[in-house]
């Protein structure tokens, strides 16, 4: 049996603890959240589990095999780390940190110990994610993508996006980290050059809440993904998910097809929970069947170090 303890009860995390809970072997020991006023309804749903205030006293009380980590991101890195060191295996939401040497430590405590540590790059385990990768790829280098995740956003959800954003980090990289890793898995070269632009358009912002970066490649594609959250964002704003190469062009359209020519795969709405699930199995798989991660936290490192140097220029400019 893992005993998992779960840091983080809104969205992710609720999703992520549900996924582990019906997967046979694993029973959820404890779960974390600042405020529970706030989350009656993940109390309600996991009524016999033990609540938390604070990870430190969680993670001496439970003693957990594993824990899932969906909190906000600066605390990302140093959870991890301690949940590690107190001898459990972690899954932790992306971004795994908040710069390259905070990241670069969590995965070298992770070989330190010789716990597992999975990062959550959901679009690997969703099935329109594979299948639209798959189709830009056979369209030939070089590829031309343009990524956009512009997400209108007021009240609840707009509160939600702010505790995001005052984090620390633009959506550039708690969106963007998703997209790079999209295009290193259709391209397969080096990262050129990269250049970013961030607006603060809602005052009071600490950080852009609306940005956009452009990456070069030595084979000659390029990625231009833009990303903002809030009130200002157009709420008429439709995605784009498309890539254009050698041979001809391969999309997502809004209602979840994935088309290339003449050839349409369409998916269902539930794709995102099968994905969660999907991840859960797969960090479980790890910790039993005692799985090389190497090559996960290579493609870790990779992502995580064009978006974040995004953001450093971001700042410059």
């Amino acid at each position: 049996m893992v005993r998992v303890l779960v840091v983080g009860v809104g969205r992710m995390g609720f999703a992520h603890a549900k996924a582990a809970a019906k997967l046979k072997g694993v029973e959820i020991v404890g779960l974390v959240a600042r405020d529970w006023q706030k989350w009656q309804p993940v109390a309600k749903y996991f009524r016999d589990v033990p609540l938390y205030s604070v990870f430190k006293d969680a993670l001496a009380a439970t003693k957990p095999d594993a824990v899932i980590i969906s909190s906000y991101t600066d605390t990302h890195a140093l959870y991890a780390c301690q949940a590690m060191e107190a001898g459990a295996h972690v899954f932790v939401e992306k971004p795994l940190a908040m710069n390259k040497r905070e990241a670069g430590y969590t995965i070298a405590t992770a070989r330190k110990t010789g716990k597992k540590l999975y990062i959550g790059y959901i679009l690997r385990h969703h099935a329109k994610w594979q299948k639209f990768i798959e189709c830009a790829r056979s369209l030939g280098a070089p590829y031309k993508a343009t990524i956009t995740s512009n997400q209108h956003s007021t009240g609840e959800e707009w509160e939600l996006h702010k505790n995001i954003l005052n984090a620390g980090l633009s959506p550039l990289v708690d969106c963007g980290i998703h997209y790079a890793d999209v295009m290193a898995q259709i391209t397969e070269s080096p990262v050129a050059d990269i250049k970013a632009l961030g607006y603060k358009t809602v005052e009071g912002m600490t950080v852009a809440n609306e940005s956009n970066m452009l990456i070069t490649y030595d084979d000659g594609s390029t990625l231009y993904f833009e990303s903002g959250f809030g009130p200002k964002v157009d709420p008429e704003d439709v995605p784009e998910n498309k890539v254009i190469g050698a041979r001809g062009v391969a999309q997502i359209t809004p209602d979840n097809v994935v088309i290339l020519g003449d050839q349409r795969y369409e998916f269902g709405n539930d794709e995102t929970e099968k994905a969660i699930l999907k991840q859960q199995k797969a960090f479980l798989n790890a910790i039993k069947d005692d799985l090389d991660l190497e090559e996960h936290w290579r493609y870790t490192a990779l992502s995580h170090a064009v978006v974040l140097i995004a953001e450093e220029e971001l700042k410059i400019n």
